[in-house]
């Protein structure tokens, strides 16, 4: 599972890539056409759509990081049964055990990642049920796993006219989680810890809200990953149709109008130009007023 987790995330940056590069020439060269009607609309929608993006993604980050803030605030010694899990998985000087009810724990930062982990859910986990959580956190923090969602999601929030990547982005959230499970599983020899501490967590899932941050208690992944330890099933990326034809649909366009930039100043190009810009500002429609949303949330 390992490998499908890289495999995800190659394909997720492989196609963001491409898409960015095929955008990025369309506006610069649609730069010098900003009197025609075409290139203006193209260039209006990219912009209000990168504007909100970069700023919901900085909301997020900034909410992520004040929470984090927040919790280290609250930091304690470390109990003894932590400190023994810990140091049996080589995690010990990496681990903060911060004082909070609510049974958590996560990866954070991005060079030299570090476990959190809550007082909630040490109270609430028998000895090798902590150390399979601890397992499955080693996994994300040996692999900069912060890092790779941070970067993740900074392409989805820039191309939010190609929504399959979005989606990727959340296929990729819950192939590395399953992967992170088998580690623990193979790092514990058995299923069981794991899947007990997973059923443990379900209950809290509601009380969880950690920003760009991937707890433990994440109800969607946990289901998800309950049915993974129990079914051992190749997880395939589900990828909606509407999606895959309005982002071909988009690149496709966008295509289209870079190669025919250069007369656009003609009635005709300008009447063919129209369908392809009509389409990108289709796929545009939904990505702007979620990111409207994201922003204007409290």
């Amino acid at each position: 599972m390992t490998r499908a987790a890289d495999r995800a995330f190659t394909a997720l940056i492989g196609i963001a890539l491409l898409s960015s590069v095929i955008l990025v020439a369309l506006f610069l060269s649609l730069l010098s056409h900003l009197g025609e009607p075409v290139p203006a609309l193209v260039l209006a929608l990219a912009s209000i759509g990168i504007v909100l993006g970069l700023a919901s993604l900085a909301r997020q980050l900034a909410d992520t990081l004040a929470l984090i803030r927040r919790l280290l605030r609250a930091r304690v010694a470390m109990s003894g049964a932590l400190a023994t899990e810990a140091a049996a998985l080589g995690l010990g000087d990496r681990i903060d055990l911060v004082a909070d009810d609510r049974p958590f724990a996560f990866a954070y930062w991005f060079a030299r990642p570090r476990v959190c982990v809550s007082t909630g859910l040490v109270s609430r986990l028998e000895p090798d049920e902590l150390r399979a959580v601890l397992a499955h956190e080693l996994w994300h923090v040996e692999r900069r796993d912060p890092l790779r969602i941070v970067v993740a999601r900074y392409f989805a929030a820039g191309l939010y006219v190609i929504p399959i990547v979005d989606d990727l982005v959340a296929h990729y959230d819950l192939v590395k989680e399953v992967a992170a499970d088998e580690h623990a599983v193979s790092a514990l020899g058995d299923v069981r810890p794991l899947a007990r501490a997973l059923y443990r967590l379900m209950p809290h899932a509601e009380e969880m809200d950690m920003g760009l941050l991937t707890p433990v208690g994440g109800l969607s992944v946990t289901e998800a990953r309950i049915e993974q330890l129990v079914e051992h099933q190749p997880i395939v990326a589900r990828l909606p149709r509407l999606h895959v034809a309005l982002s071909v649909a988009t690149l496709g366009a966008a295509l289209v109008l870079l190669a025919g930039h250069t007369p656009l100043a003609g009635r005709l190009d300008i009447l063919l130009a129209w369908p392809p810009a009509a389409l990108i500002a289709l796929a545009a429609v939904p990505g702007v007023a979620q990111q409207l949303r994201t922003v204007a949330h409290r």
